[in-house]
């Protein structure tokens, strides 16, 4: 691979040299009478190993975006301009001598760049639908045309995501267009060679929603534990709530008053995916679990540990007695079948 790359125009005019090994080059605007007005040639080029984005290949010099920003600081300074474009560190400006010293940085423009790109996109999308309304209305073959309204166009959404606080400012509509659209967006990549691609992606988007919906959920728990009052009813809607995020093994809540359930029941079971009902007694973070015996140099339950067992097998015992009214009650309620054999109790602390 050669060091130095040279590109000539029609006119065998040199348009830009640049060395690879150095990455630093020039480049000659040959055929702007507007640009080299405002320019001296030529301009010189830093960190690149070919020719950057945002130059005319033939010499026509800087493109929409650069080419704006060099006539606004020209017509500010009344002075030409000697420009680096550089492509790290920050842009400055010098206007002391008879020239104005100008450094742009590659990045910053090629953002301005794609925004000016999608200005110019959605203008003439615009006058598109305008002249389609005048067809429409001048003549009846094009009659279809009347009542045209302008599509998306591309890289708006791509401008929308990289405002800064974006997150934090979406409104619930926001919220919702969002929830529908993500699954519409996976099920659109296409398949076969990109396979291996798309569910990666969708990996992604599935991990990356679980993190913040666990977050969320972390927040809530850790806001409830600094509390100074435990409220047990308070933890068993938490529970009710997010039992099925904390714990995979489950498919199903069945709170208590979603059934008419006869006799003594928690305020809600579980259902694991096989159709087995799971019993949950909620006790508060606080509540004592085990006591030390000093005598015996051993530990026995609390009186409320103790409680809460006896309340398991009171439920348990309950839900095998009333089997196939409780079984009834929740397939008439939630179109379930469930199976009431020897029910496990669990105690959630």
């Amino acid at each position: 691979m050669k060091n130095i790359i040279e590109h000539f125009n029609s006119e065998g005019e040199l348009v830009y040299r640049i060395n690879r090994k150095t990455k630093k080059g020039i480049y000659n605007i040959t055929a702007s009478d507007r640009q080299m007005e405002i320019l001296n040639n030529p301009i010189r080029l830093e960190g690149f190993d070919r020719l950057p984005t945002g130059f005319y290949q033939e010499g026509y010099g800087l493109t929409t975006a650069g080419n704006l920003i060099v006539q606004e600081i020209s017509g500010r300074y009344g002075k030409k301009i000697d420009l680096t474009v550089t492509a790290s560190g920050p842009g400055r400006i010098d206007a002391r001598g008879k020239t104005v010293s100008l450094v742009l940085s590659h990045q910053q423009v090629s953002k301005v760049s794609q925004s000016v790109r999608n200005i110019k996109r959605e203008r003439n999308e615009e006058m598109r639908i305008e002249v389609q309304h005048f067809l429409g209305d001048a003549f009846r073959q094009f009659k279809d045309l009347k009542d045209a309204e302008a599509g998306y166009t591309a890289g708006r959404l791509a401008e929308l995501l990289a405002h800064d606080k974006v997150l934090s400012n979406l409104g619930p509509e926001d919220r919702e267009a969002l929830e529908e659209f993500i699954p519409q967006y996976l099920a659109s990549i296409p398949g076969t060679l990109r396979a291996k691609k798309k569910l990666q992606i969708i990996y992604d988007a599935l991990d990356a929603g679980k993190k913040i919906y666990l977050e969320k959920v972390l927040r809530e728990f850790r806001a409830k534990l600094k509390r100074n009052i435990q409220n047990e009813q308070s933890w068993q809607k938490f529970l009710s709530d997010y039992i099925l995020v904390l714990r995979h093994s489950y498919g199903e809540v069945l709170e208590k008053e979603s059934v008419s359930l006869h006799g003594k029941f928690p305020d809600f079971m579980l259902i694991d995916p096989y159709g087995y009902l799971d019993i949950y007694e909620i006790k508060k973070p606080s509540t004592q679990l085990l006591r030390h015996d000093a005598s015996r140099n051993n530990y026995y339950w609390d009186t409320e540990m103790s409680k809460a067992i006896a309340q398991i097998e009171n439920y348990t015992y309950q839900a095998q007695r009333h089997a196939d009214a409780l079984a009834t009650d929740i397939r008439k309620a939630k179109s379930l079948d469930v199976n009431i054999v020897r029910p496990r109790g669990c105690d959630s602390n």
